[in-house]
Formats: C-alpha cells, structure tokens, sequence
C-alpha cells in the first residue's frame, strides 16, 4: 500500500509537471502557481485581472502542492506566487540564498491563528462570559459549551486532524489543564469546522475552537481571539503561549523580474491585509461567487490602493474592465 501511494503521488508530480511545461511551451504567458485554498485563489485573481487588463499581458493560473510549487519556480516551470507562507517552506532560507526566487512584497503580515469566541459571548450587555478573556479562563466556563453527543464536558473544536496547529493545540489543551473539563475535538476538514461555527453563530449560541485569518468566517462573523501567553519558540513546542504571525509573501524568479520589470514593479508594491483577504472571501461566501468576482469586488473597493500598486495608465484601463 505505501509503494503504491508513493507511486501515485509520484505519478501525479509528474502529470502537474508536464502540465507546466505545456503551459509554458504555448503562447508566452506568465504562469501563477496556487495553493489549494481560498485566500490564494483570491489574490491570484486580483493578479490576473491587474497583469491582463492593465499591462496587456496573458497568464495560467495552475494549482500545485507546495512541493511541486517550489519545483516549478527552481526550474522556471512557475513565475511568481501571490501568497507564499515563507515560514512553513523549510527551504525557504536556502532557496533565496541560491537565487532560485526572490521575496518582492510581504502581502500581508497580520494573520492570527488561535482559539476564538464569538464576540456576543464576551462583550456587551447580554454578554453570557463578560470575564473570558484568555484562553486559561475557559476552566471558568465548560458548562457553555456542552458535548453535542451529551458527555458531561465542555466541547472545544481543534482543527482538522494532522494539521501542525492541531497538534499544537492538543498539546495546550493537556498543557493548561483543560482536558479535565472539556474534551477537545478535531474536525475533518476545515469547511466542517466553519460549518459547526456558522452554526451556533446564526442562532447567537456560545462556541469556541480554533480557527484562523484571513478566512471568510473572520470576515463574516465578528469574533475574538482569547489571550494566551506571548509566543516564544521554546515553549511553543510543548503548547505553551500564542501561535506566531507569519509573513505571507509575493515571490518570483529573477527570470520573470528581468523579463516583466512592470510587472516585477506591481509586484513589489503589492500589500493587503487579513482583514481586506477576509473580507473578499465573506464576499464569496454570502454571494455564492468565486474568486474571479470576488477579485473585482474587492478592487473596486480599494481603488486607493490599487493607484498605489500600478501605472495611472493600467489603473484607468483596470477600472474600466471591472465596473
């Protein structure tokens, strides 16, 4: 069985590799390489319609796994990535040194990842835990959050099983002795998590679990972060204090820098924030639209920004493609 995971993983490498390379060898066009998720989806599309509408120029936005991703910019089979998480590629240090891509931005730089409330449940006159404020406070309140499958516990949501924080959290759980009063339950997927929060969100009941930014959910809901210790490496491993901010990063080859200098130039301009990212996706989310749509809405409620990003003259021509 693991020979023949190893096999299929391998052979879907090389169909996602050939695929660039075809993608490569049509006409010239700039090749975005995407994560599989929505936040990067988003800002791709915001790339797309700047790069297309605004300097005339022809992209393929392809979605890879993070190793084929790094692969594809080493070989110059990918240009440029629109939402690189430089923390969590173990290469990164490396790669930079040995020039296979250079940062041009920090996209943005103030996503939050942590155990949340909802805010009716802790601000406000009809505030059900006016006092919670941290994450150690939880041990006040286990009763608010009762087991759905009727154990006498409190119920708190991790994430989805093997993600990093996840283990993380399970780690903090036993860490500030939560696990006596609260069973701590991670979920499948990260849309079931959503679901479980959406839930008790729209019928004003008390929930808390983990959860991150920029994702819809943070821009749909108005939610709390509880306190927690300030991090540090040390004793982030064993599940003591805050999950670090990570810098999510704009990156190319120096090939597509010294072939596209404009582009190159938007690039290194290019930051947003979690809060515009959450926004856009909570678009998606209430309109039922994807991130093509949601791309034009987003810049056409931040045309002060998109001034700062690009020539007037792509400016004028961006805008006049989204009204």
């Amino acid at each position: 069985m693991k020979i023949m995971k190893k096999f299929l993983l391998t052979a879907m490498t090389l169909v996602i590799a050939i695929n660039l390379v075809a993608c490569k060898s049509e006409t010239k066009k700039i090749i975005i390489g995407e994560g599989d998720w929505d936040s990067n989806a988003l800002h791709d599309q915001i790339a797309k319609i700047i790069i297309e509408e605004g300097y005339s120029l022809q992209t393929d936005i392809v979605v890879v796994d993070s190793p084929v991703l790094i692969s594809g910019l080493r070989t110059n089979d990918i240009d440029l990535s629109m939402e690189f998480w430089s923390d969590n590629v173990l290469t990164y240090d490396d790669d930079i040194a040995a020039g296979y891509y250079k940062t041009l931005s920090t996209n943005f730089d103030d996503n939050m990842q942590g155990i949340y409330v909802p805010s009716y449940l802790v601000k406000g006159e009809n505030a059900l835990a006016p006092d919670l404020k941290t994450v150690k406070d939880l041990k006040k309140y286990p009763e608010l959050f009762p087991d759905p499958e009727g154990s006498e516990k409190g119920v708190l949501y991790g994430g989805p099983v093997g993600w990093l924080a996840t283990e993380f959290l399970q780690k903090k759980f036993t860490e500030y002795g939560l696990d006596e009063n609260y069973i701590f339950k991670p979920i499948d997927s990260s849309a079931t998590l959503s679901a479980t929060l959406s839930s008790a969100y729209e019928k004003k009941e008390p929930w808390v679990g983990y959860n991150w930014e920029p994702t819809w959910v943070m821009g749909l809901y108005d939610m709390v972060l509880l306190e927690d210790e300030e991090y540090s490496k040390e004793n982030f491993e064993n599940g003591i204090g805050s999950f670090p901010s990570v810098d999510v990063q704009t990156i190319a080859t120096p090939k597509f820098i010294e072939e596209y200098p404009q582009i190159a130039d938007f690039l290194s301009k290019y930051e947003t924030s979690s809060k515009l990212t959450s926004d856009g996706l909570a678009y998606m989310q209430e309109n039922e639209v994807e991130a093509d749509e949601a791309a034009k809405w987003v810049l056409n409620e931040n045309k002060d920004l998109l001034k700062k990003w690009v020539s007037e003259e792509a400016y004028d021509k961006i805008i006049a493609s989204i009204q």
